[in-house]
């Protein structure tokens, strides 16, 4: 019935199917900014090479080579972080009716941050051009926000209707 709201079951399925097109907004948030994160890391390296008068085939297929990495890294611990810690953030935020994307970049600089440090290479005053690795994982929360904009606003239209449908019986 219009303006009633769903039963247990309906509401944990629509949670299901909510939490599952979260995830895939998440991962081809992951993949873009992973293919974005390895060309500038080609190209950040072509630069240096090429400033350094370094520019060989070898040198190109080194560069090539290491951008692959660095971008199935990213993606690997981009999936991980987007199971571990996206999801059930999003569950939380869900419930609190928190739809910004202030936590999601929050969360993705403290996991690129421990990722960081795990791997032995954090931002430090003797390596400060590391705080580039950050930026990744910011730009796919961000570009993750961007993405769910339009859910949000729809669940937000969505509870103003359901609000103002409430029958009351006097």
């Amino acid at each position: 019935m219009a303006g009633l709201p769903p039963a247990r079951e309906e509401q944990g399925l629509i949670a299901e199917i909510r939490a599952n097109v979260v995830f895939e907004k998440m991962i081809v948030s992951v993949l873009t900014v992973a293919g974005a994160a390895a060309a500038a890391h080609f190209l950040i390296g072509f630069a240096l090479r090429a400033a350094a008068g370094a520019v060989s085939f070898a040198g190109l297929g080194t560069l090539f080579l290491n951008a692959i990495l660095f971008a199935a890294f990213f993606f690997l611990a981009g999936f991980a972080a987007s199971v571990a810690v996206g999801i059930p953030m999003f569950r939380a935020l869900e419930k609190a009716k928190l739809r910004k994307a202030w936590p999601y970049c929050l969360a993705a600089f403290a996991v690129s941050f421990l990722i960081l440090i795990a791997a032995g290479a954090p931002p430090s005053f003797e390596a400060p051009h590391r705080i580039l690795f950050l930026l990744p994982g910011l730009a796919a929360a961000l570009l993750f926000a961007r993405r769910m904009r339009p859910f949000w606003e729809a669940a937000a239209r969505a509870e103003k209707e359901q609000q103002a449908a409430i029958i009351r019986l006097h």
